[in-house]
């Protein structure tokens, strides 16, 4: 690919892509997307003034669907990866919404307005409302659990319209098989949010593997912040243990799962590293700055294949033309970045200990500012 000299204009977000990797890195950019979320309203102009696009650039807008850290990191392992491939060929414009249905569509709009060449939804709202808004602009989804129920795909072998991109599904047999050891015997609750298909989709899917171990459980749904608290207070008067699936509400509002459920003595197995970090036990889950990263590889293959501004990749053979279409872009899974993380302040606090098979996570102390991880 040729190497062109004007810089690359992040419009709404500027992360810095240096040599210091590994989880420091995740983590910085990480911090910066999220931050985007409190100056992303108050920049919003009345009157929206569509973007100057030169010819010679692909453009791609990032929909964020919230500032919550899942989400976070995986904007910045997809702007880390998908820079270092295309250098000063690709401007990428970041935005984080609020979480509504409304500051998505508005951002979205604005990205059709600018003419993007491609829009990257992380969320499942993110992708539907992106879907809803056009059936023209591919669109890659990331952190989306099941992409048929989040919409614009009719299969996971061929998409079929202009929506492909990585879920954000663990292995789940394993994900049972982690839970069970958390849980030890005692019932488990079954938490999420009745408005969320996805956390449903994942739901089935474990207390069908919970119904092949004979495990009690019991599934407890709330349907917003109105009555989260008080779902979350029964289950854990009931239960010993509680399965979160990747549910966006509850991600958002880990400060309440763990102060009732410390109060009630109760174990959280969650299902991301962050949602863990925020509040439960423990969890096991994809990498979600991995997540970025692959979903980075086919939002290339898409931009030099089938966008392909410059003509440089075009192809007359018959097995290439299809290259780079979205519709015929099979939703991959990163089932090998998963891993079994725990909070060492929380095994603290209810006296649970890891048999070696959890990983300690770094947890910053709230009075200190420092880090803490078990030996």
């Amino acid at each position: 690919m040729r190497k062109r000299l004007a810089a690359i204009v992040l419009c709404c977000v500027v992360l810095a892509l240096t040599a210091c990797g590994g989880k420091d890195k995740k983590k910085s950019e990480a911090a910066e997307n999220a931050a985007t979320a409190e100056t992303a309203q108050e920049s919003a102009p009345a009157k929206y003034t569509p973007a100057v696009h030169d010819d010679d650039k692909y453009y791609v807008g990032i929909i964020q669907q919230s500032g919550h850290e899942a989400l976070s990191l995986t904007a910045a392992g997809f702007i880390s990866a998908l820079t270092d491939m295309m250098g000063d060929e690709v401007v990428i414009d970041l935005k984080v919404a609020d979480g509504s249905v409304g500051d998505c569509d508005l951002i979205i709009d604005h990205f059709l307005q600018d003419k993007d060449d491609l829009i990257l939804a992380c969320g499942t709202m993110a992708l539907r409302q992106s879907y809803a808004a056009t059936k023209d602009v591919p669109i890659i989804g990331a952190a989306v659990t099941d992409f048929i129920i989040a919409g614009g795909v009719s299969s996971v072998g061929e998409p079929g319209e202009n929506v492909t991109g990585i879920s954000d599904l663990p292995p789940m047999q394993s994900q049972r098989d982690y839970l069970l050891q958390v849980s030890s015997g005692s019932r488990i609750g079954i938490v999420y949010c009745s408005e969320e298909a996805n956390s449903e989709f994942q739901v089935r899917i474990m207390e069908k593997y919970l119904d092949d171990s004979d495990a009690e459980y019991e599934a407890y749904t709330f349907t917003g912040t109105n009555d989260l608290e008080a779902v979350l207070e029964k289950a854990c008067k009931e239960c010993g243990t509680l399965y979160l699936p990747n549910d966006n509400m509850l991600a958002s509002h880990m400060d309440a799962v763990k102060r009732i459920s410390l109060k009630e003595g109760t174990k959280v197995f969650a299902s991301d590293e962050s949602m863990c970090k925020n509040g439960a036990l423990a969890a096991y889950g994809v990498d979600y700055y991995e997540l970025g990263k692959r979903t980075a590889d086919v939002a290339y293959e898409t931009l030099e294949y089938y966008i392909d501004k410059f003509g440089e990749n075009s192809s007359d053979d018959e097995e290439d033309e299809d290259r780079g279409d979205p519709a015929k872009i099979s939703i991959d899974r990163v089932r090998d970045t998963a891993g079994a993380y725990y909070n060492p302040e929380i095994a603290e606090a209810l006296g649970w200990s890891s048999d070696g098979s959890f990983t300690a996570l770094e947890i910053e102390s709230a009075e200190s500012g420092s880090t803490e991880a078990a030996e």
